[in-house]
């Protein structure tokens, strides 16, 4: 059969007989717009008021107020834009001053979005920032104002940021969606690592040693526990999450008490992203998705991280990402020359960011053998353990074998595989 794999802003085809295992095709109606979907939610909220009427106790005893929202930064694709026209009109109609509102970048340990970035983020009311009407932050987790409030009982400092503790009304917004050692992406995680400090996030992240800190995964898992006592010191008092499909299409949104929201959200994320497979594949051929999602080693990694336990033991995963902008995280260049012992005591030790790539790669590299189709230095992989091909047609020549049982899965970042014997 003639397959097309994304390959940065192209697509490679090639004839190959496979089983496609991409994700669940979305749940959601195509005929209802983002915006009644978030607004049916925020009209049906769980666990707390509507937003509008939280509004009315928020105003301080002085007659004063500040309302933080709190929103994706640049490194992800949340429809924040619609999210800010459904929040908007509930703050709006309650009678809430622009002037008395914050946008809060949740920037975590990343870098602040530029002005394009930040213009991407808000959308029209970029134009409100730009005017001065509208006051942005983007979060600064070196910043020496970091209020702390405590400590988690895995010795997580909570550092997190003054604006949002200070808040009479504190709002998240967010997608969920997977995450490879939190199990999900979403509600808690805005506060940690989105709004917090490094050494907190430091902390948090080394848990991830922990064989059950995986994607999908939140039972028992250390990262996740920790990052529900972090939020518990500073609790939002109202949490907007959206689910969306691997093509960015909406599926729905959940409004109201941080907890029951996330615990919605992961449950519809579940039936989208997690594929159940019958079997172990001999081999996997693998895309990350294309740009941004194969932009460099660093990202493309996470596809790895969802599909290789579909391999069978000693198996083979063709990864294809182009990383055009190279491995792009010196720490984990620099951590994958460590061998697993070291990377474990590093973790454990000295967490660095960027870093627990490599422990996750060469965690899937005790399983299978990985290959890469990419425009990365072919030696520096070769060092590394890993077949290095410049196309398609070659890594498949030279890593399929006749009678092996082969599947492909175009958009990797977008799935996780389960087998069936591992439910």
């Amino acid at each position: 059969m003639l397959l097309k794999f994304p390959y940065g802003t192209s697509v490679l085809e090639i004839e190959v007989e496979a089983v496609p295992l991409d994700s669940n095709p979305t749940s959601s109606n195509p005929n209802d717009p983002p915006h009644d979907v978030i607004k049916s939610a925020l009209e049906h909220p769980v666990g707390t008021k509507r937003l509008r009427d939280l509004c009315v106790v928020s105003k301080g005893k002085m007659g004063g107020r500040k309302i933080v929202i709190v929103v994706d930064d640049h490194t992800r694709a949340t429809p924040t834009e619609f999210m800010l026209d459904g929040i908007m009109k509930e703050l709006w109609g309650a009678g809430v001053e622009t002037a008395e509102l914050k946008i809060l970048v949740a920037c975590g340990t990343h870098e602040p979005p530029v002005e394009s970035e930040l213009r991407r983020i808000l959308g029209k009311y970029y134009e409100l920032y730009k005017s001065g009407e509208l006051e942005v932050e983007a979060h600064d987790c070196d910043a020496a104002d970091l209020v702390r409030l405590g400590e988690t009982s895995r010795k997580t400092p909570v550092l997190i940021n003054k604006s949002y503790v200070d808040a009479t009304l504190r709002i998240l917004t967010g997608d969920i969606t997977l995450h490879y050692y939190a199990g999900f992406g979403g509600g808690r995680k805005s506060l940690i690592p989105g709004i917090s400090g490094r050494e907190s996030i430091k902390k948090n992240h080394s848990l991830l040693i922990d064989e059950r800190a995986t994607t999908a995964n939140l039972e028992g898992n250390p990262v996740h526990l920790d990052m529900c006592e972090f939020a518990a010191f500073a609790p939002p008092h109202f949490t907007l999450n959206v689910v969306a499909d691997a093509d960015g299409r909406l599926v729905d949104a959940y409004a109201g008490e941080l907890n029951t929201v996330f615990e919605r959200g992961v449950a519809a994320a579940r039936k989208i992203f997690e594929k159940h497979v019958s079997g172990n594949f001999d081999v996997l051929i693998v895309s990350a998705g294309g740009f941004p999602k194969d932009r460099s080693l660093y990202q493309a990694t996470k596809a790895i991280e969802h599909c290789y336990r579909a391999v069978k033991q000693d198996g083979k995963l063709i990864l294809v990402a182009k990383c055009d902008e190279g491995i792009g995280n010196k720490y984990f260049e620099e951590w994958m020359e460590f061998d697993e012992a070291e990377l474990e005591r590093a973790v454990r030790e000295n967490f660095v960011l960027g870093g627990h790539k490599a422990f996750y790669l060469r965690r899937a590299m005790r399983k299978v053998k990985i290959s890469i189709v990419s425009e990365l230095d072919t030696g520096k992989l070769g060092e590394w353990g890993i077949n290095s091909y410049s196309s398609l047609e070659e890594a498949l020549k030279e890593e399929i074998k006749e009678g092996d049982k082969v599947g492909v899965v175009r958009r990797g970042m977008d799935v996780l595989l389960v087998p069936l014997a591992a439910k």
